[in-house]
């Protein structure tokens, strides 16, 4: 399990929600793509995860 994971369950144990990993990992998605820290693998990481919360393209 990574980093970003294992923030995933702290967050989804305050949260409780589904709404909160959904945030969590659109934050996450927007924050690396702003800062230029996404690579390919972690786009279709990240991609994969938000797809899966029922988000299909997360590029805003």
């Amino acid at each position: 399990m990574n980093l970003l994971d294992q923030i995933e369950l702290y967050v989804v144990g305050i949260g409780g929600e589904r709404n909160a990993q959904k945030d969590y990992w659109l934050f996450i998605y927007n924050s690396m793509r702003s800062g230029l820290l996404m690579t390919k693998d972690m786009e279709k990481h990240l991609q994969y995860k938000l797809k899966g919360l029922g988000i299909e393209n997360p590029r805003r």
